[in-house]
């Protein structure tokens, strides 16, 4: 990989001798380890940025969007930018206004003590001041980072779908690493998986042992802004779901599984992971909320999906209501069986630098992982993706991986999910899923 990779590899690399680079190796990879999670902490911080410009709970003043500023004229922009700032700055001094006096919200007991860490203080109004200050820069970070996000899109604009693609395959490889997820990239697994059963590829039954890498924590909903419920993870659970309906996995009395190991560096995925298997050792289970924005045009199969989730993990569950969130969305809950808890185990490993060593996998699952990573730390990931799999094994990723000779993982299909149709085409919402399979040579 190395090879291949040179001159194009980091600054502390690319100057190496090959006789440096393998004695140094080691201790790069654990000085490289170190660095990738550090990256959590900025991922947290985006996660609070996006709660205080969408979330509902602590305000009720409208959402603000970055980015939405538009006008016909230069004046026009001038009053839109003025009414957005304005709004953004009232919506903080709620934010902090509700860290003060925190009770015992857990979304504000994080951020509260994620600011404390920081050397931030709220007892006083010159402490609580302070707090504004660093969210305002914090605000304009994730604004000039989206931006050039912006920029690097509209770099591919006009190309195939394909380009643009592997252009956004490594798009946040220097942003924070964030844990926000949603239940919509479950529904281009389920696709992929039932498509690969159809082809004969997966088998009934066949699927015993599963790996999700960054299974995602869900803090505030990235498009409306959803904090009406408990933080909860939905794709273990999601993949458990989808197993069973196709068959997949051996029948939920067996013996033999399926058992879901989620493998993830966030004390705060392992935290909540570990304590919902608490949780269920004492018969509780878990609640999945599934709300569905009304606002946006879902396709057929998105909806058949979203009504028929958790059918084959539990049973339909209340849901938390008010008027102003069924006005925004389509409310379903779920409550999964302390059984299908149980299937699930946690590991702290980092997936660039590290792998089990016990047991193969008959399927891995990594979805908005792989984008946070540059070429080398892709190619790494791949490699010990690989090496956890069994021969003939398959990796779901909605990433394009280095095309390097030294990986033998291989894409076998990327399949193309349509989530909503937009009517200019270039704003539909969509996903790619690319089958890996390992030990292809």
């Amino acid at each position: 990989m190395v090879a291949e990779l040179a001159g194009r590899l980091p600054a502390d690399l690319n100057s190496l001798t090959p006789q440096q680079l393998e004695a140094g190796w080691p201790a790069w990879i654990e000085r490289h380890d170190k660095a990738i999670r550090t990256r959590l902490e900025r991922g947290d911080e985006d996660t609070i940025v996006n709660w205080m410009m969408f979330g509902t709970s602590f305000t009720t003043k409208p959402r603000a969007v970055l980015g939405a500023v538009e006008g016909t004229t230069a004046a026009n922009r001038e009053v839109v930018l003025q009414k957005a700032i304005e709004l953004i700055s009232a919506r903080l001094d709620d934010l902090v206004t509700a860290l003060a006096n925190p009770g015992t919200d857990e979304r504000r007991l994080f951020a509260r003590a994620l600011f404390e860490k920081k050397g931030l203080t709220f007892a006083t109004p010159a402490g609580r001041d302070g707090v504004r200050e660093y969210l305002t820069g914090a605000v304009m970070r994730v604004a000039q980072e989206q931006e050039q996000v912006d920029v690097e899109l509209g770099a591919t604009s006009g190309s195939d779908s394909i380009a643009e693609f592997v252009q956004r395959s490594r798009l946040f490889r220097t942003r924070g690493l964030s844990l926000d997820t949603s239940l919509i990239p479950n529904y281009a697994i389920e696709q992929s998986l039932a498509e690969m059963k159809k082809r004969g590829l997966l088998t009934e039954g066949s699927v015993r042992r599963i790996a999700i890498v960054g299974p995602g924590l869900d803090f505030a909903d990235k498009d409306v802004g959803f904090d009406f419920y408990p933080q909860q993870t939905l794709q273990p659970f999601a993949i458990l779901d989808s197993l069973r309906r196709l068959a997949l996995a051996p029948a939920a009395s067996a013996a033999g599984g399926p058992e879901i190991v989620l493998l993830d560096i966030s004390p705060r995925i392992i935290d909540h992971v570990t304590r919902a298997r608490a949780r269920a050792a004492r018969g509780t289970g878990y609640t999945l909320n599934l709300p569905l924005t009304r606002a946006t045009p879902w396709e057929v199969g998105i909806r058949k999906y979203w009504q028929a989730f958790g059918s084959q993990i539990g049973s339909p569950a209340q849901t938390p209501t008010s008027k102003a969130i069924a006005d925004q969305a389509e409310l379903r809950a779920v409550r999964a069986t302390a059984a299908s808890v149980g299937r699930l185990s946690v590991v702290n490993l980092n997936v660039v630098t590290d792998r089990l060593d016990t047991g193969a996998f008959d399927l891995v699952i990594a979805t908005n992982v792989f984008v946070y990573y540059d070429e080398l730390e892709q190619a790494l990931a791949m490699s010990n993706v690989e090496a956890m799999l069994k021969p003939g094994g398959y990796l779901l990723a909605n990433v394009a991986a280095p095309a390097l000779r030294s990986l033998t993982i291989r894409p076998v299909e990327t399949m193309t999910t349509l989530y909503a149709r937009a009517a200019d085409a270039n704003e539909n919402i969509l996903d790619f899923m690319v089958w890996y399979k390992a030990h292809a040579n």
